[in-house]
């Protein structure tokens, strides 16, 4: 199996054209503030596993007053309940070990809708659009 990295729809069509191989797995960041969900779809639709990183958008979900109120009632953010594979970072071993722990709550619907709705098209990595 193979993967790619940062590719819209666009790329994923180009590919398409080029190869005769699908990619497994698009590793696309992915946070509160960047949910491209018609990507998402696009590679649900064409068994492309939707892989998401940066899922604390480096840190910036943690500081939104929304994520703050959420996480009173929250323990943890769980991208997992939305069927996103997420690659989260640390270099602590109890917050790797946490980070592994991804299936054992789950977060109230109302309050998903609300980090769902959080979205602006923000990216704290980099933006592969201006890529052709």
């Amino acid at each position: 199996s193979i993967g790619v990295s940062n590719f819209l729809i666009s790329h994923l069509e180009q590919l398409k054209e080029d190869c005769v191989i699908t990619p497994h797995v698009n590793q696309v960041e992915y946070h509160p503030f960047q949910r491209p969900q018609e990507l998402v779809d696009y590679c649900r639709s064409r068994d492309i596993v939707f892989e998401g990183y940066c899922p604390l958008a480096k840190g910036e979900a943690l500081s939104h007053p929304t994520v703050i109120q959420l996480a009173k009632n929250d323990e943890k953010h769980n991208s997992f309940q939305n069927g996103i594979v997420t690659i989260p970072k640390s270099t602590k071993a109890e917050r790797i070990e946490e980070n592994c722990k991804v299936s054992d709550f789950t977060i109230a619907e109302d309050d998903v809708e609300i980090l769902n709705g959080m979205h602006d098209g923000r990216h704290v990595s980099w933006d592969p659009s201006f890529i052709v």
